[in-house]
């Protein structure tokens, strides 16, 4: 059981993700800025959240989160009726985990649920992982680069983890949705994983335009090398 917040300003749509969600402790806020005194007070393991609410919107209250670092380990799973390429964009840029669309069925909320907090689990008894001069230290999910140390999302994290156990190797988007995502074969939007591979290299590379780390291979995938 994980302590869940969820964000809706519909009472018919937080008391159905509460029933949904039954099996966990669930916390709900009814706005953006009701969510952030809830996540200070609560500290849940994860935060289910719409976009578009009266005053603070889901993304700035995601760009909130991620800003604040007591709060931004937290996964931020957005679901919510904006369904546009450039709705998802801004999601995943404000520092969303995953991203559904309403309506939805609450067993695809419940799965994406469940991969996302199974990211949040130790794989290994490693401490770090090391490629190049990277430096990932697994216990307190910071990444160490020769200039900065850099705390990641949760998403984040397990992506350039899956990654940095894979140095050389080439990672098509649709493995790195299946593996990293859990998402089944061919489910899954692209954009997802660009948007993370740009986040990271805007963390990680002193030019994100020309990345020493993480390098993009023709229209086939992404790769890491030191």
């Amino acid at each position: 059981m994980a302590k869940i917040l969820v964000v809706d300003d519909e009472p018919e749509m937080r008391e159905m993700l509460r029933m949904g969600l039954i099996e966990h402790e669930v916390v709900v806020a009814t706005d953006g800025v009701d969510a952030l005194l809830k996540a200070s007070r609560h500290n849940p393991e994860l935060i289910v959240l719409d976009v578009v609410m009266p005053g603070m919107d889901g993304f700035e209250t995601c760009r909130r989160l991620r800003a604040n670092p007591k709060l931004a380990h937290i996964p931020v799973i957005f679901a919510t009726s904006q369904d546009t390429l450039s709705d998802k964009l801004e999601g995943f840029d404000a520092g969303a985990d995953d991203y559904v669309v309403k309506p939805f069925d609450l067993t695809e909320l419940q799965l994406r649920i469940r991969a996302v907090l199974r990211r949040l689990a130790p794989n290994s008894q490693d401490v770090e992982l090391h490629v190049g001069s990277l430096r990932l230290n697994l216990l307190n999910r910071e990444i160490t680069t020769p200039t900065k140390t850099i705390v990641l999302t949760p998403t984040e994290f397990s992506l350039l983890e899956y990654m940095m156990r894979h140095p050389g190797t080439l990672m098509p988007t649709s493995r790195l949705l299946e593996d990293v995502w859990d998402y089944p074969p061919g489910v899954g939007d692209p954009a997802l994983v660009r948007m993370h591979i740009r986040n990271l290299r805007e963390k990680l590379e002193q030019d994100p335009s020309h990345p020493q780390y993480i390098q993009t291979v023709g229209r086939q995938g992404y790769t890491i090398r030191g």
